[in-house]
């Protein structure tokens, strides 16, 4: 098993994409290989500061430097470009024309700004592309919570394992409220869940709002964990209360109209 002090967390800045434990032998490979800029990050894995590559002396050897500039090119340089072509300003003329740029462009940010206002509005911060549904679905009941599981954060970075695999972000919230913002930490979402139950009582209604990409082995590994926080509540109530139960529901999207 090679040496945790020797695995890195490495984020491909212009992907967007963060690999897990890493090793330190891989990462000197994809700098020489080209496939790692100075401007991308690394940290130690399970770490929280990044740091650019090229500012950790561990991989100064490794970072491509680039050719000092000659004599003869900075000459070359500063010659003038024969473009082909003169360049002349057009005259009080051709002014006449409206331009209608600006009020493109302040039309396209209402219209943004209106989509976003909406989707404030309906309950849910991030759109999960859930699995479609045939027949028409029931709303969500009074007092239910939900966890959602996405493929990507709502910058769109997408967490995967050092060998590749999708790492789920997790959020949580109520009804029609977000009650925690997507992290990768799923014990995070339970945490949350087992502070909103306090005082709770009879059924729990839980919808694992998952992306139709993920695999099965993530929603059946939270489903596990939902039931095994039930039996710890349970464990935990003063006597004299009832039993919570939690009912655990897949969360399916509108059918489309005909």
């Amino acid at each position: 098993m090679a040496d945790k002090k020797r695995l890195l967390d490495v984020w491909i800045v212009e992907g967007n994409t963060v690999y897990r434990e890493v090793p330190f032998a891989v990462v000197t490979d994809w700098l020489q290989q080209g496939r790692l800029l100075a401007d991308d990050r690394v940290r130690l894995a399970g770490g929280k500061a990044w740091r650019q590559l090229d500012s950790v002396s561990a991989f100064a050897p490794y970072v491509p430097r680039a050719e000092p500039l000659q004599t003869a090119d900075a000459t070359e340089a500063l010659e003038p470009v024969d473009l082909g072509f003169d360049f002349k300003r057009p005259g009080e003329e051709e002014d006449e024309d409206v331009d209608m740029i600006p009020l493109i462009d302040i039309s396209l940010v209402l219209l943004i700004f209106f989509m976003m206002t909406a989707s404030v509005n309906s309950g849910f911060f991030s759109i999960i592309n859930t699995p479609g549904a045939k027949h028409q679905v029931s709303s969500i009941a009074a007092g239910s919570f939900w966890i959602g599981m996405d493929v990507k954060s709502r910058g769109g970075q997408v967490e995967k394992t050092s060998d590749g695999r999708i790492h789920p972000w997790y959020s949580f919230g109520k009804e029609q409220r977000e009650l925690l913002e997507p992290t990768t930490d799923h014990s995070a979402v339970l945490g949350a869940l087992g502070k909103s139950l306090d005082g709770a009582e009879s059924d729990i209604k839980i919808r694992i709002r998952a992306d139709r990409t993920l695999p099965i082995e993530h929603i059946r590994g939270l489903t596990l964990e939902l039931q095994t926080l039930e039996a710890q509540l349970n464990t935990q109530r003063p006597a004299g209360k009832g039993r919570l139960k939690f009912d655990i529901t897949g969360e399916v999207s509108e059918p489309k109209s005909k």
